[in-house]
């Protein structure tokens, strides 16, 4: 039936008021236009729901039993609308999102700040996670969306640049390569080097640049995070290429450019093709784009 939630609110402000005329004036509508919705609904539900008189209006018993369940429905049906425009003027709601550790510790930490600040009411679950689980977490929708690599990518998932991530050496204070401004590939070579977990993208990324230029990784020592690895090299303990972001401030290193141009890699945005993102998380991946921008 056309109308229903109009004709059952019809009914409903009938049985509070026990009139007509003031339920009309209430809906501001005619009596007449009020009689006919709730006519309309009695047909509808094949009942009688009020029993007229001159001189008042009362509920029948299949009006009595009908009366609890309508008001149920359309309070929930309120609650429904007004959740609704709470989540589409972002007052709140979730967003979830997986991405590459050095990510998390680098780029996406000031995002994070400037969104909470904005729109306090929406939580954020972050999953930090290798490569090879962010497209997966994004294909099971257990997350909205991911910050990975392209490489990772299959079937029925769409990649977007968002941000340009450059690799660079991390050295020891007293490291002799530390008198150069510049570095190339070849200077590493056959260096003790100090790299991340064999599933770390960082880790793949290195080890492709070595084998493509026909250099010698040497590795000294293996390490998951990236904070264990500067702490690592701060102790003179071999050296390690990381996205520039790792850079933690503490001092005791220092960091290098490699004239490479494979040690800059695209990261981007990893969605479910043909799937719009909530506004919640509509609103996120727009700050995203803003900040983390290729220049």
């Amino acid at each position: 039936m056309k109308n229903a939630v109009q004709h059952i609110r019809a009914f409903l402000t009938v049985a509070q008021t026990g009139s007509f005329a003031r339920a009309a004036a209430l809906l501001h509508l005619s009596p007449s236009a009020l009689t006919v919705q709730v006519q309309q609904l009695e047909e509808w539900l094949g009942v009688t729901l009020l029993e007229r008189s001159p001189r008042q209006v009362s509920l029948t018993g299949a009006g009595q039993q009908a009366r609890g369940p309508m008001e149920k429905l359309l309070l929930d049906l309120d609650n429904i609308v007004s959740g609704s425009r709470d989540l589409a003027s972002l007052q709140r709601g979730v967003v979830t999102l997986a991405a590459l550790p050095s990510i998390c510790s680098g780029a996406l930490p000031p995002v994070l700040k400037q969104f909470r600040q904005a729109y306090p009411g929406i939580e954020i679950r972050l999953r930090d996670v290798v490569a090879q689980r962010i497209d997966s977490l994004v294909r099971e929708n257990e997350v909205d969306f991911g910050l990975g690599v392209r490489a990772r990518l299959s079937h029925g998932l769409d990649f977007e640049v968002v941000m340009v991530d450059r690799l660079c050496l991390f050295l020891p204070d007293e490291h002799p390569l530390t008198r150069k401004t510049t570095l190339d590939l070849a200077d590493l070579s056959g260096q003790p080097m100090i790299l991340t977990g064999r599933d770390s993208s960082v880790r793949e990324r290195v080890e492709q640049l070595f084998d493509e230029q026909g250099l010698t990784l040497v590795p000294g020592l293996e390490a998951n995070y990236m904070s264990t690895v500067l702490a690592l090299v701060r102790q003179g303990l071999g050296m390690a290429l990381l996205p520039e972001s790792a850079d933690d401030g503490l001092g005791g290193l220092q960091k290098r450019p490699v004239a490479h141009p494979g040690v800059s890699r695209e990261i981007g945005l990893i969605s479910r093709s043909g799937q719009p993102l909530s506004p919640a998380a509509t609103r996120f991946v727009a700050l995203l784009r803003e900040r983390l921008a290729p220049t």
